[in-house]
């Protein structure tokens, strides 16, 4: 199919590994110009590197960014229209979920921090993009929310509220700035391979003497066993669903919540 997407400028946060480098290959090769920004300068290089790689322009720009820093942000997208003279995409991926703990543990810091990373972080970013997409009256905002900000768990309630209030956030702002051209929409993964996640599977397999290649079942088993598909999911998956909701073939959806998640939502709605 063909999207639409050659030459547009996307911005990816959170793309130096994971979802958002997934996000960020799968842009290029449809034919995008891609910033991208993660706070680690290393791994974003190299992420860049993978992107330039891909896709079918190689026009990739890598910005260290903490998102949580207004004047940064500020930097990645006038560096972003310095190089490629305009924001057509933007996708807010940086995210954290911060310590796995029972609401009564939580300290005020610990919630401001997640829902600075997580939510306020995408209000950043949006603010200072707002003003091209409106201006060539066309804009995709993608927001990377998660299962938690449907179906929370008992733990981590801060980062639970924080997608939450994403996928709201996502919302308003639909209803907001459509009738500029702009279509905002969210995607919310289950859990997936990322490189914390396979860390994560990596520990629980040694501490319980799991073989390699038996991990990841055993893991859905005992933490995700509300995944109907079986397994958990893959970067590539959410980037499908992102690189979709980009592109023109998108022109007539905006304000949805998207679930990549295997199932594990029990609700319909």
């Amino acid at each position: 199919m063909e999207l639409g997407l050659e030459d547009k400028v996307a911005v990816v946060t959170g793309s130096s590994k994971g979802i958002g480098k997934a996000i960020a290959v799968e842009l290029a090769r449809e034919g995008c110009r891609v910033a991208l920004a993660a706070r680690g300068e290393k791994d974003l290089e190299e992420a860049a590197e993978d992107v330039r790689r891909s896709g079918s322009s190689g026009d990739v720009l890598a910005v260290a960014t903490d998102v949580t820093k207004a004047d940064e942000v500020e930097r990645l997208i006038e560096e972003t229209r310095a190089r490629f003279e305009t924001v057509d995409i933007l996708v807010n991926n940086a995210g954290g979920t911060g310590r796995r703990s029972h609401f009564h543990k939580l300290s005020d810091e610990e919630w401001f921090e997640i829902l600075d990373l997580n939510l306020i972080s995408a209000v950043r970013l949006t603010r200072a993009v707002l003003p091209h997409m409106r201006s060539q009256r066309w804009g995709r905002i993608i927001n990377v929310a998660s299962e938690s900000g449907s179906q929370p768990s008992a733990l981590k309630p801060h980062y639970n509220a924080s997608k939450a209030a994403l996928i709201n956030l996502t919302k308003s702002l639909s209803k907001a700035y459509g009738k500029h051209g702009i279509m905002v929409n969210a995607v919310s993964p289950a859990t997936t391979v990322t490189p914390s996640v396979e860390d994560l599977m990596a520990e629980e397999a040694k501490r319980k003497n799991i073989p390699h290649n038996e991990r990841e079942a055993a893991f859905v088993r005992e933490n995700k066993s509300d995944i109907v598909a079986g397994r958990l999911g893959r970067p590539q998956e959410t980037a499908w669903v992102v690189t979709f909701l980009a592109s023109e073939r998108a022109s007539f959806v905006t304000g949805a919540n998207y679930r990549v998640d295997g199932g594990s939502i029990t609700s319909i709605t």
